[in-house]
C-alpha cells in the first residue's frame, strides 16, 4: 500500500509537471477560439462542440461525472471543482485551447485532442477534431468533456481513454 502510495504521488508530480510544462508551451502556440463563430474550421467545429458540451454539462445527470472520478492524487473531481469555486460549466469556460497540428499526439489518427492532468491548456487535433465534428457532433462535445475531465487531474490507464468517454456518454448523452 506505501509502494503504491509513493507511485501515485510521483505520478501526480510528473503529470503536474508535465501540465506547467505544456501550459508554458501554449503560450507560444495558436489559441483556438471557442466562443464565437472563429475563421478556420477548426474554431468553428470547436466553437460549435464546446456550445453542445456547455449544455450538457447543465443537465444533472451530465455533473455526476465528476464523481465517477478521481485526480492522480485521489481526490473526486467534484472535489477539486468545489475547492476551485467552479460548477463544471464554469470550469469548462476556463479551459483554453490551442492548435495541436504538428504536435507529436495529433500524428495518431484516433487523437482529436490531448493535455495533460491539471493543465488548462487543451491542445485540439483540427484536422480529425473537424471530421469528427461533422460525422458526430455530439460525440465531438463528449470528447471535450473527456478533456476536461484530464484538466481537473484525472489521469488515463486506468482508466483507459475508452472508458473515461464511454462514462461521458452513459452520463451526459452522445
Amino acid at each position: 500500500m506505501v509502494q503504491r502510495d509513493g507511485i501515485r504521488i510521483l505520478l501526480a508530480i510528473a503529470y503536474g509537471a508535465l501540465g506547467a510544462f505544456l501550459s508554458t508551451c501554449a503560450a507560444a502556440e495558436t489559441r483556438l477560439d471557442a466562443v464565437g463563430r472563429g475563421e478556420s474550421a477548426a474554431e468553428r467545429a470547436l466553437a460549435e462542440a464546446a456550445q453542445r458540451a456547455e449544455a450538457k454539462l447543465a443537465s444533472s445527470s451530465c455533473r455526476m461525472i465528476f464523481l465517477d472520478f478521481r485526480s492522480l492524487n485521489g481526490r473526486l473531481l467534484q472535489e477539486t471543482l468545489e475547492e476551485a469555486g467552479h460548477t463544471g460549466q464554469t470550469y469548462f469556460r476556463s479551459l483554453v485551447f490551442y492548435e495541436g497540428h504538428g504536435r507529436t499526439p495529433c500524428a495518431t489518427r484516433g487523437i482529436f485532442a490531448f493535455t495533460s492532468p491539471g493543465s488548462r491548456a487543451v491542445f485540439v487535433c483540427s484536422a480529425q477534431f473537424v471530421e469528427r465534428a461533422h460525422r458526430d457532433p455530439g460525440l465531438a462535445a463528449v470528447l471535450l468533456i473527456h478533456e476536461e475531465l484530464h484538466a481537473l487531474g484525472l489521469g488515463e490507464n486506468p482508466p483507459s481513454s475508452k472508458e473515461i468517454t464511454q462514462k461521458v456518454i452513459e452520463r451526459c448523452g452522445k
